[in-house]
């Protein structure tokens, strides 16, 4: 483990993956990857929850913004990586957001299911991609990861029942219907916040 990953996992995020960022580029014609040889793909699970909630009580800033995981990541990637450039999946680049799904694939994370969910092979779809830090050095070799599970019948029944709805519930049924990464689900309040935006799930 580097520096910079003890450094995020000591902030809950702990899924960093690097890639031959050139490769992803190309592949994906994404220009805004090719700046550097080496991306690195940041994360995070369940694991993020209770580092985040202390940081926030503790925190009037981030008390105060509306955002404020957004915030504390960006900070978390900051300190990591001082002074390297990095995009976020929250934040627009050229008026539009990255791909992050698409590069989490290519960059060999996790497999995209026919759900429209990346599914890694360790935490299913209970995780959340945050950033890409573009980095010096030698890139890893990249490639693109099997699927894990195959998307049976009550996956994609909970698919169809969420776009027929518009409870924020339907959508996390469907990844509670998903068999891989179960005992890493989000808590009920982390589910709440992410779903839900609800301000009483970060009390």
């Amino acid at each position: 483990m580097t520096a910079a990953d003890a450094s995020l996992a000591r902030a809950g995020i702990d899924l960093v993956h690097r890639f031959d960022a050139r490769a992803v580029a190309s592949a994906l014609s994404l220009p805004a990857l090719a700046a550097a040889p080496v991306g690195v793909l940041i994360g995070n699970t369940r694991a993020l929850w209770e580092p985040f909630l202390a940081a926030r009580r503790a925190d009037p800033a981030l008390r105060a913004t509306r955002d404020p995981i957004e915030l504390y990541v960006e900070r978390a990637v900051a300190a990591a990586f001082p002074g390297a450039p990095a995009m976020f999946s929250h934040r627009r680049y050229g008026g539009a957001f990255l791909p992050f799904q698409r590069v989490a694939v290519a960059a060999g994370v996790g497999a995209l299911a026919p759900i429209g969910l990346v599914i890694h092979p360790v935490y299913g779809p209970w995780f959340a991609l945050r950033a890409i830090v573009m980095c010096d050095g030698s890139p890893p070799a990249t490639g693109e990861v099997p699927l894990a599970c195959r998307c049976e019948a009550p996956c994609l029944d909970a698919v169809t029942r969420a776009q027929a709805g518009r409870d924020w519930r339907l959508w996390l049924a469907v990844r509670d219907a998903c068999p891989r990464g179960r005992e890493h689900r989000y808590s009920d309040a982390q589910c709440r916040y992410h779903y839900a935006h609800d301000p009483y799930a970060l009390e």
